[in-house]
């Protein structure tokens, strides 16, 4: 892998970043963010001065100089509120993301995780549309392999980029079988787009049942793609499920459980130890998602919550 890539070696738990002189243990920390729909508060696209686009680029300026994450998962949802977008299309949306993740990117060090969250080519369990009001658990179908390709022929070029299947694909109405089966095409197609455009291979990540709690149907039986990590979510994070032998985790989401942030100090010794990339649970100043690391203030001024004040702390202690 040239210098700056990000990948997996088999049989190891770890992530590794590939160096001048060979490669490295990776360790990611990070929060999830937004996109132009900003959790809701920007449905119908309405925002305009400033843009949403402005919005994210301070607010993410603001995050990367106070807080000093080197990892920020930031969720398309395109088809979560209205209107719908479409990568595919190149439409403003895209354009717009693109830009603000490249900025993102552009900070030294810094890796984003592009999930791809909602598209109207995805499904719910049953087969239907997947999207607005159930936008958290959409599978990807044979359409979305489309958006796959698209992804991957806008940031080719990007070492930094990590590609996200889904969010938390069945909720807990799927099968492992489905799930697994929908996550082995999804990588397949990615992997056939950059064999095709001859560029390296991205990492990605694949999720599990049960919310991606579940990624039990991984162990002992890995999917046969180099730089695949198999990512996990819960409120709270409980190490028994997270930590697989022979299998790269990736928190993509943690939190507390109401209040409760007591887990918090054992979490962050076990993840430092373990070296898992982990990403808290959100950052969205615009719009209440909880549980919230900041206070709804519509601005960039990221007044932490008491949340967000143990996340920050870990952040900038590394």
């Amino acid at each position: 892998m040239p210098a700056g890539w990000l990948y997996t070696v088999p049989g190891e738990t770890q992530v590794r970043v590939a160096t001048r002189s060979g490669g490295e243990v990776w360790m990611g920390r990070g929060v999830n963010a937004d996109d132009l729909f900003l959790c809701g508060y920007n449905s119908g696209l309405w925002m305009a001065s400033p843009s949403a686009e402005q919005a994210l680029d301070s607010v993410f300026d603001a995050l990367m100089t106070s807080w000093h994450p080197n990892f920020v998962r930031v969720s398309l949802g395109m088809n979560s509120y209205s209107p719908v977008v479409h990568w595919e299309s190149s439409d403003a949306y895209a354009a717009a993301m693109t830009r603000v993740i490249r900025r993102l990117g552009s900070h030294a060090g810094t890796y984003v995780l592009v999930a791809l969250r909602s598209d109207t080519s995805m499904v719910d369990p049953e087969g239907n549309t997947c999207g607005q009001g159930d936008d958290a658990v959409c599978l990807p179908s044979n359409d979305t392999d489309a958006v796959y390709r698209a992804l991957v022929r806008t940031f080719q070029a990007d070492p930094f980029v990590i590609f996200g299947v889904a969010n938390e694909p069945g909720g807990n109405r799927s099968t492992n079988a489905d799930i697994r089966a929908r996550m082995d095409r999804a990588v397949s197609v990615i992997r056939s787009e950059e064999d095709t455009l001859g560029v390296p291979h991205h990492l990605v990540t694949v999720q599990g049942n049960q919310w991606t709690s579940n990624l039990s149907m991984y162990s002992g039986s890995p999917l046969p793609y180099d730089n695949v990590v198999y990512e996990y979510h819960s409120y709270p994070p409980v190490a028994a499920e997270y930590t697989i032998p022979g299998l790269p985790v990736i928190i993509g989401e943690y939190g507390p459980l109401g209040t409760d942030t007591s887990f918090t100090t054992a979490f962050y010794a076990d993840v430092e130890a373990r070296k898992i990339p982990n990403l808290a649970w959100s950052l969205s100043p615009y719009s209440n998602c909880t549980p919230d690391l900041v206070s709804v203030t519509h601005d960039a001024s990221l007044t932490t919550t008491a949340w967000g004040s143990l996340v920050r702390a870990y952040l900038q202690a590394h």
